[in-house]
């Protein structure tokens, strides 16, 4: 199997500064989007530390094959091993930022959101807290791989409002759930086989605020380079009010030596 990724961010036309992070690991098949919150600088730190614990974490895990009683936290019985690090690791960079919070006066109420992929030959592993986003491009479709832990999507679910009222009100950018804000945090993990082309895309809400899910899918279709594909996606947000920072990196799987079925394990695992 071969990978192959980009990834840019960018400050927007509004903001003075850049609080969304990310990471690449072509060797591990390990990919990490980051939205920082938080006043003077904190949600630059709150990003950045959120990332680099994270892939600090999974790295040594898997390559030390760690078992689960020895990670942070407790394992889900319901997801595979590596599925167990990327939630562990999840979970220790909550604590992470919540104690430096509570340590550092500067950064008191600083928190983030995250948003994980992971990519073998035989299992790809989704993983969120907050309103970032994963999209499987597979195909001419594009499904989300995420879930948004935000006000309005718990009015959605219960039927209190409408999508069209959903994409104009203003509790849209209220999280209930991200990194920092408590020691303990919720994680949805998502677990499918890969497939030959699958295409994946992690991003912030600076893109996904301002460009529809069709207009995604046209850009990620059109073409065969992910950074040049991701410079478009920057540049048609900005274009679109730029109004926040906004992330974009995507994933090309190649070259799957086996062609798998499709999703074989289709589940939200939550726990504490």
């Amino acid at each position: 199997m071969e990978l192959k990724a980009a990834g840019i961010t960018d400050v927007g036309l509004k903001r003075e500064s850049n609080e969304d992070y990310f990471s690449i690991d072509n060797a591990l098949g390990l990919y990490i989007v980051a939205d920082g919150m938080g006043g003077h600088l904190a949600g630059e730190v709150a990003s950045k530390v959120a990332v680099e614990v994270i892939n600090k974490n999974v790295n040594r895990w898997i390559s030390q094959n760690t078992p689960d009683d020895e990670l942070f936290d407790y394992p889900d019985s319901a997801l595979s091993k590596r599925g167990n690090y990327i939630l562990s690791g999840i979970k220790l960079a909550n604590r992470v930022i919540y104690e430096l919070s509570k340590v550092y006066s500067e950064y008191k109420g600083m928190g983030t959101t995250i948003v994980v992929l992971s990519v073998t030959a035989s299992l790809t592993i989704a993983s969120n807290v907050g309103d970032s986003r994963l999209y499987l491009i597979r195909g001419n479709t594009i499904e989300p791989l995420s879930k948004e832990h935000n006000m309005v999507t718990e009015q959605l679910e219960m039927g209190l409002i409408s999508e069209e009222e959903a994409e104009v009100s203003p509790l849209r950018h209220i999280l209930t759930r991200n990194l920092g804000s408590s020691d303990t945090v919720d994680v949805d993990v998502f677990e499918i086989e890969p497939r030959n082309n699958d295409r994946f895309l992690l991003c912030t809400d600076g893109l996904t605020d301002l460009v529809s899910d069709k207009e995604i899918l046209e850009i990620v279709q059109n073409g065969e380079d992910p950074e040049h594909l991701c410079r478009q996606l920057i540049v048609k947000a900005n274009a679109m009010g730029g109004n926040d920072n906004v992330t974009a990196s995507l994933i090309f799987v190649h070259n799957l030596e086996q062609e798998n079925q499709g999703i074989v394990k289709k589940f939200w695992s939550r726990s504490k």
